[in-house]
């Protein structure tokens, strides 16, 4: 995640809930690589309250998406905070760093959708795009669709370039027929 958040006058009077983390599958367990995210977020923005911000993933399961909540403990918060090692069993995890939480989907509140101002929110396809030091703005607006094609440009590239194969081998002549 990047490390600077992004700021708008819509969000001053707002107070932060936690983020959400797509993922393809469903886990067993809260990642140790979003327990460390979070722990540097609540870290690095004291606005954010660690006791009632959470992260919330959300895992796409054959016909439908799970969400489960997740808030870190306080043993959670220090190992993440210290956390190094970016691999995918790092050194003194545990289950104890984190707990489910409740979660209340409900019809009854109104809100607004604000996306990033410029590119994609989507980098699940372009992972290398996505870096801690990136800095954005946000915009009143509505996200674009998981599999819009400005998430994932490399795969219509593949399929353009796939078209042109095909295109390019039929106009050639066989000078051995």
């Amino acid at each position: 995640l990047p490390s600077a958040l992004p700021e708008h006058d819509f969000l001053n009077d707002l107070e932060p809930l936690g983020w959400l983390h797509t993922q393809p599958n469903e886990l067993p367990q809260l990642s140790p690589q979003d327990v460390t995210s979070h722990a540097r977020i609540l870290e690095n923005n004291k606005q954010w309250d660690g006791e009632k911000c959470i992260i919330l993933t959300c895992s796409f399961t054959p016909g439908s998406c799970s969400l489960t909540a997740y808030k870190l403990t306080p043993s959670g918060y220090e190992w993440g905070r210290i956390n190094k090692d970016t691999g995918s069993n790092p050194h003194g995890y545990l289950p104890t760093h984190y707990e489910k939480v409740q979660m209340l989907l409900s019809d009854r509140f109104l809100g607004f959708y604000m996306i990033p101002d410029n590119g994609p929110w989507n980098y699940n396809f372009m992972g290398v795009k996505h870096t801690v030091s990136m800095k954005y703005g946000v915009k009143l607006g509505t996200p674009r669709e998981y599999y819009n094609e400005d998430h994932r440009p490399t795969h219509f590239l593949e399929f353009s370039n796939l078209e042109e194969g095909e295109t390019a081998e039929g106009d050639r002549e066989d000078t051995f027929t």
